[in-house]
């Protein structure tokens, strides 16, 4: 058993819960902790609806939560936010209680591209306590990295990568919705790209120099650029910090990542965003595009949810981290996919093997 504790007690670590509980019986959930004054002091139960670990209690921050434990878990899921900034002294704390951390945050996914002093003190301070540390997600994760990698194993010569992602971002927790930009005006939005405190999804480029790498494609520069989409309608963003959207508010955004070898545009990334993108005629999908010796076409429909598959990469990742090698892994290094149980279906010697049948049953180790 693989006993872990939870830093962020909302929209997505309700999922993650949900996601443990139904699938990876071998992880255990101890402990939680969560900053907000309303969470604090209740379980797990009350605050997002956990059934098999409605007991835990959550604190208020990591020192209490670790004090109440009889032993220390093997590793920390970390769900707060995104900025580097704001989240390295909360890494950095997890990594000095000897935690193998496994976080949601977008810029943890490949820090080394763009934070190259923060991963080198989070890569120090991992090796220095003897644990790993991770960022995972499904956008950066999966959809713009594993998946598209994975397609291209079946061709060669690969000359251009485009994906395309439409998803319905309705709950998206307020951790997200800052550096997005989502509920401001066109005006707020482009001044806060100006200032740098809007960024928009972040990933994308690194994404996109992990495919380089990966492909053998040599690419010199990325570009980023967002379309907005306001309504002339009240909308309903699902979160109680934005609420209902009134008409000119920021309620969909296009963002593109284009990545370029001298003057040719070799990969792109276009992730559409909205509130109830239903109501926009957009159609959630994920499409991926391989141009190669033999050309590789992907479609999605309807996209790959992002919280429920945050979630669910997240899950996936948490014992191939604990068992990584001390310091600042990239997720794309770590398996792919690990078996949720100790099942093992062998011959079922007690039916005979014949033609058309292959008698199975299943054992535990």
């Amino acid at each position: 058993m693989t006993d872990i504790i939870l830093q962020g007690c909302g929209a997505l670590g309700s999922r993650l819960l949900r996601v443990l509980e139904n699938d990876y019986r071998a992880v255990n959930v101890v402990g939680a902790f969560d900053i907000a004054r309303d969470k604090a002091g209740k379980t797990l139960g009350e605050v997002c609806g956990s059934g098999r670990f409605a007991d835990v209690m959550i604190t208020p921050d990591l020192s209490t939560c670790l004090a109440g434990l009889a032993e220390k878990p093997a590793a920390l899921v970390h769900m707060t936010e995104s900025k580097p900034d704001r989240i390295e002294a909360q890494l950095a704390a997890a990594l000095n209680a000897g935690l193998n951390v496994i976080s949601a945050a977008e810029s943890m996914f490949y820090p080394w591209l763009r934070f190259g002093e923060m991963s080198q003190r989070l890569d120090a301070l991992a090796r220095a306590n003897g644990v790993s540390i991770t960022g995972m997600g499904i956008n950066p994760g999966f959809s713009y990295d594993s998946l598209p990698l994975v397609l291209a194993r079946s061709t060669s010569n690969v000359t251009a990568v485009r994906i395309n992602r439409t998803i319905d971002v309705t709950g998206t927790g307020p951790g997200d919705i800052e550096h997005v930009g989502y509920g401001l005006t066109p005006e707020q939005f482009n001044a806060g790209v100006e200032r740098g405190d809007i960024v928009g999804h972040m990933g994308a480029p690194e994404s996109l120099a992990l495919l380089a790498d990966h492909l053998d494609m040599e690419i010199d520069t990325v570009k980023e650029r967002w379309d907005l989409e306001t309504a002339d309608f009240d909308v309903d963003s699902g979160d109680p910090t934005l609420g209902i959207l009134p008409p000119g508010r920021v309620v969909g955004i296009r963002q593109y990542a284009e990545a370029y070898r001298g003057d040719a545009m070799v990969m792109q990334t276009c992730l559409s965003m909205y509130y109830q993108p239903s109501r926009f005629g957009l159609v959630e999908s994920d499409r991926i595009e391989i141009d190669g010796a033999m050309p590789v076409r992907m479609t999605i429909e309807p996209a790959l949810e992002s919280l429920f598959g945050a979630a669910n990469v997240l899950a996936s990742t948490i014992i191939p981290a604990v068992e990584a090698a001390p310091g600042l892994q990239n997720g794309l290094s770590l398996p792919l996919s690990r078996q949720r149980s100790s099942r093992r279906h062998v011959l079922d010697a007690s039916r005979a093997l014949k033609p058309g049948l292959v008698p199975l049953t299943a054992s535990r180790d």
